[in-house]
C-alpha cells in the first residue's frame, strides 16, 4: 500500500508535458499594411487545409517584406566575398508595384533595359538594406516568372540624387510594360554598387552580374521560390488586364 501511495504522489508531482513550440516565428522586416499581415496569416493557416487560400486584396506599391518561413539564400556572394549582414537579414524580400518611367538609360546607353519602381515602392524598402546588386525572380502581371538582376542605390556612375530600385529581367519582351504590375522576390546579393571609369567597364560589370545571377538562380533552393504563390495575383489587382 505504501508503494502505491508513493507512485501516486510521484504521478501528481510530475510536470505536464509542454506543447511543442515553433522554432521560428514568421518575420516581416518592412513597413506593412494590415491587409498584408492578414494575407500572410491566412496563407500560413491554409497550409494545413485542403485547397488554395483566398487572398485578401493587396494594395499596389507596397513592399511586402521578408518571410522567415521561406528558404534562406546562401550568404557568400560573387567572388567568394561575404555578403553584408544588412543585405542578408531581409532576404528573401517580396515586393510589387507599378512600373514607371525611369531615366531611359538602360536601353539607350547600356543595351540592358530596366524596369523602375516608383518612389513610394523604393521608400517601402527597409532603410538599412545594403545598396548594391542583387538577384532573384520577377514577374510582370500574371505572366511567366523570369530570372532578374536588381540594383538598389544611387548608381554612382550616373551620380543619381534619388535612390532607385531598377530591375533587369533576363528575358526579351516584345514591348514596354509601363503601368503594369511588377512582382519581384530578391533572393541573394552579388556585390556593392561602385563607380566605373567608363561606360564600357560599367556594361562589362553588369554583364558579369547577369551571368552570376543565371548561375545562382539555377540552384535548387532558389528554383523553389520561382513557384511561390506570391507571383499569382487576383485579376482585380492587375493593370490593363496583363
Amino acid at each position: 500500500m505504501a508503494e502505491k501511495l508513493e507512485l501516486s504522489r510521484r504521478w501528481r508531482l510530475a510536470p505536464a508535458p509542454c506543447p511543442s513550440l515553433p522554432h521560428r516565428r514568421l518575420g516581416i522586416q518592412s513597413r506593412l499594411v494590415d491587409s498584408t499581415a492578414a494575407r500572410l496569416a491566412l496563407r500560413q493557416r491554409s497550409s494545413a487545409q485542403e485547397g488554395p487560400a483566398r487572398e485578401p486584396s493587396l494594395p499596389v506599391a507596397v513592399g511586402v517584406g521578408s518571410r522567415a518561413s521561406r528558404p534562406r539564400p546562401h550568404r557568400p556572394c560573387a567572388g567568394g566575398r561575404a555578403a553584408p549582414a544588412a543585405a542578408m537579414r531581409h532576404l528573401p524580400y517580396f515586393c510589387r508595384g507599378e512600373v514607371v518611367r525611369g531615366f531611359g538609360r538602360g536601353s539607350k546607353e547600356l543595351g540592358i533595359p530596366t524596369a523602375n519602381f516608383s518612389e513610394q515602392v523604393v521608400e517601402s524598402f527597409p532603410s538599412d538594406i545594403s545598396t548594391g546588386i542583387y538577384y532573384g525572380w520577377a514577374c510582370v502581371g500574371n505572366g511567366d516568372v523570369h530570372k532578374m538582376v536588381l540594383s538598389i542605390g544611387w548608381n554612382p556612375y550616373y551620380k543619381n540624387v534619388k535612390k532607385s530600385v531598377e530591375t533587369h529581367i533576363i528575358h526579351t519582351f516584345k514591348e514596354d510594360f509601363y503601368g503594369e504590375i511588377l512582382s519581384i522576390v530578391i533572393i541573394g546579393y552579388i556585390r556593392p554598387e561602385k563607380n566605373f571609369d567608363s561606360l564600357d567597364t560599367l556594361i562589362s560589370a553588369i554583364q558579369d552580374d547577369i551571368e552570376e545571377a543565371n548561375r545562382k538562380l539555377d540552384l535548387p533552393e532558389h528554383l523553389k521560390l520561382k513557384e511561390d504563390n506570391f507571383f499569382r495575383m487576383p485579376e482585380s489587382k492587375l493593370v490593363n488586364g496583363h
